[in-house]
Order: C-alpha cells, then sequence, then structure tokens
C-alpha cells in the first residue's frame, strides 16, 4: 500500500496529527454544558463560538494552499498545527467568552493550513497515488479524533476540569506537531516553484471545483450544526446523562470511520462524484431533519445516518477536487483548499441561525430549518459536470 518503509512512518504521523487535530476541532461543543458556567454565554454562546471557528477555518484554507505550492506541504502542515494547538492551550486560560472567540478563531485558521496540504502528502505516499485511497484514510483519521473529542474529551474534563481537558488537547497537538517535522520527508517540490497568479486564477475559476465546494457547504452545514449542538442538546432538552450524549454524538464518527475508506474505495472504483454526493446529501438532511423528532431514539438515528452519508460526501468531494484539477499537481493542495473553503468558509453563519430558530421557535424548527440548508445548498450538484 506504501512506497516505503518511510512512506508507512510519514502516513503514520500524518493520521496521528489528524486525530488530535480533531479532538482540538469538535471537543468545545460536548463540553461546552462545563465551560457555560464561567463563560456565561447560554447557546448563543456555543453559536458564536461555533462561528468565530468556522470564520477562521474557511478564511485562510486558500492562503494554506496557496503557501504549500510555494513553501512545499511538510511545512505548511507543520505551521499550522503548532498554531492550532498553541491557540487551544491559550483557549484553555481564558476567562472571557471574547477571548475564547478569538483563541478558537487562531486555533481555525491553524488548522485551515493542515487540512489541503496534508491529504496531498497522504496520496503522494501511498502506492498508485489513490485520490480516493488518501482522502479515506486522512478522513477516517478524523472520525477517530472525533470519537475521543465527543465521548472521552466529556470524561476527561468532567474528571480533570474544562481548562486541564483543553490544555491537555493542545499539548498532545504540539507533540504530534514536532512528530510530523521530523518524520514526514522534507519537501521537494515546492522548494523553489513559486506559484502562478494565472494558473491560480484559472484554478479558483475552475467552474467544477466551485460546484463541488457548493455540494460540501450542504454537508458541512450538517455535520457542523449536529457536531457542535448535539451533544448539549442532549444534555440540557432530553436531560442524557453527559457521557451517554457524547456517546451518542460520537456515533457519527465512530460509522464513519469504516464508511470513509469505503466511500474513498467507491469513488476510485465509480469515478461517479455527482451521484455519490447528491445521494450523501440527501442522507444528511435526512438526519439532521431527525433530530426534530423528541427522544433519544431519534437522535441515535440522526447520528449514524449523518456518520455514513456525510463521511461519503467528504471523501468523495476532495478526491474529485484533486482530480478535477488542471493546473498541475504542484496546485493539488490549493484545489483540495478552494472546495473546503467555500464548504468551511460558507458554514460560519448557520449556527447562528441554528440558535436565533432555537430561542425564538425551539429545537424542533431548529432542527429543521438546517436539514432545508443541506438541501439548499445541494442544489447546486444537479449542475456539476462529471466530464470535460
Amino acid at each position: 500500500m506504501f512506497e516505503s518503509r518511510k512512506s508507512a512512518y510519514a502516513v503514520a504521523s500524518l493520521v496521528a496529527a489528524r486525530i488530535i487535530y480533531a479532538v482540538n476541532w469538535l471537543n468545545i461543543g460536548p463540553i461546552y454544558a462545563l465551560i457555560e458556567p464561567d463563560l456565561h454565554g447560554g447557546v448563543g454562546g456555543l453559536g458564536f463560538l461555533t462561528a468565530t471557528f468556522y470564520l477562521g477555518l474557511g478564511i485562510f484554507q486558500v492562503p494554506g494552499g496557496i503557501l504549500a505550492a510555494r513553501w512545499g506541504p511538510r511545512r505548511i502542515v507543520t505551521l499550522g498545527i503548532m498554531m492550532a494547538s498553541a491557540a487551544a492551550i491559550g483557549t484553555s486560560l481564558s476567562d472571557l467568552l471574547v477571548e475564547v472567540a478569538i483563541f478558537r478563531f487562531v486555533v481555525g485558521a491553524g488548522m485551515a493550513f493542515v487540512f489541503a496540504p496534508a491529504v496531498i502528502l497522504v496520496a503522494m505516499f501511498i502506492a498508485g497515488r489513490r485520490s480516493g485511497m488518501a482522502a479515506g484514510l486522512f478522513n477516517s483519521a478524523f472520525d477517530v479524533g472525533g470519537i475521543f473529542g465527543l465521548f472521552v474529551w466529556i470524561l476527561i474534563a468532567g474528571a480533570l476540569g474544562w481548562r486541564l481537558g483543553l490544555f491537555l488537547g493542545g499539548a498532545l497537538g504540539v507533540a504530534t506537531g514536532a512528530l510530523v517535522f521530523l518524520v514526514v520527508p522534507r519537501d521537494e517540490a515546492g522548494d523553489s516553484a513559486k506559484p502562478a497568479l494565472l494558473q491560480v486564477r484559472g484554478l479558483l475559476g475552475n467552474t467544477r471545483l466551485t460546484v463541488i465546494g457548493f455540494g460540501i457547504l450542504g454537508t458541512d452545514i450538517g455535520v457542523t450544526l449536529v457536531s457542535s449542538f448535539v451533544v448539549y442538546y442532549m444534555i440540557n432538552f432530553l436531560s442524557v446523562d453527559a457521557a451517554i450524549a457524547g456517546l451518542v454524538g460520537g456515533l457519527v464518527f465512530g460509522v464513519a470511520i469504516f464508511s470513509t475508506i469505503w466511500g474513498g474505495r467507491l469513488y476510485d472504483r465509480l469515478r461517479k462524484p455527482k451521484m455519490l454526493m447528491l445521494v450523501s446529501n440527501l442522507g444528511v438532511a435526512g438526519a439532521v431533519a431527525a433530530c426534530s423528532i423528541p427522544g433519544l431514539p431519534a437522535v441515535v438515528l440522526c447520528t449514524v445516518l449523518l456518520g455514513v452519508a456525510s463521511s461519503v460526501a467528504f471523501t468523495v468531494a476532495f478526491a474529485a477536487a484533486k482530480d478535477f484539477n488542471k493546473a498541475g499537481a504542484q496546485y493539488d493542495s490549493l484545489a483540495v483548499a478552494w472546495v473546503n473553503c467555500i464548504g468551511l468558509l460558507g458554514s460560519f453563519w448557520p449556527p447562528l441561525f441554528f440558535t436565533y430558530l432555537v430561542e425564538v421557535e425551539g429545537y424542533g424548527t431548529a432542527w429543521l430549518g438546517g436539514a432545508g440548508l443541506v438541501l439548499l445548498f445541494t442544489l447546486p450538484l444537479l449542475r456539476l459536470r462529471e466530464r470535460s
């Protein structure tokens, strides 16, 4: 599967970093019930923190892809991991909601530098450079981290306090950043290559990449709302025990560990991103809508269905972005980053919309509104041309 033993070690270090990356991405939502008494934010505060985080994630996707093309993906991945991890440590020391929001913005900005270049690195180290397998493997690592972030970190924060819980996530992130720096081979292509403005403009104007980006925005909205709010919803609205709520929330990523790899293989075999993403996003919308039915069984249905549907959609989208890039291999990171930028930057406002609906109409209407947004941003996929 790997080009050499060194390649296997490099992929292992990137996978380890991706796991902790997911922990620091997701652990705020499930432990917010512990943070809230200190920050006095309510559900609106959680929406505010989620929005600022996604702003950082979205704004810096394209700059990260350009820097990876200029300086090489290894350097940018390492920089992003260290930046996000240091900000996660800063979050653990904050006393005000606005301070936490600023640090969460920086966490998102650092993570924006990591994803796209890391996917390209993983693809480089896999024999045959299969884009679907690379995206699937890297996304499955996020799913493993998602279980830790949504379930294990509730137990850690409950035992040690939310500050030590967040500090631990940041410290582990620093350790994995050092591991990537030491194990992943030095950049070769990209050390002296300067991105051409014409190539960058052509890539950003690629209609197929833009359509995929809007499609993945629909997926991102569903995952953002559920991963950010479902544990808090179960604890505060359904009166579910915190550990059980974290376990149910973690099902999104537990089932996705397997469906992500399957989605990558399916894409490599069929090369039908339009069909696969349309079906997947319909599943995402159905999953979010299921949460509008009060009761734990409906939430379990939501998390399991969302895990399968979203993991396939993400894997297909990022693999197709790499394959649809016609600007050259140097710009593969930028192609993936551009698709991710549209999805993540567009995801900053749905949490605010969701919390507004919660405060005005209640959770049932808010979940249905979220499902409607998923469907709205799935429509552009109908225009996707799979072949030039």
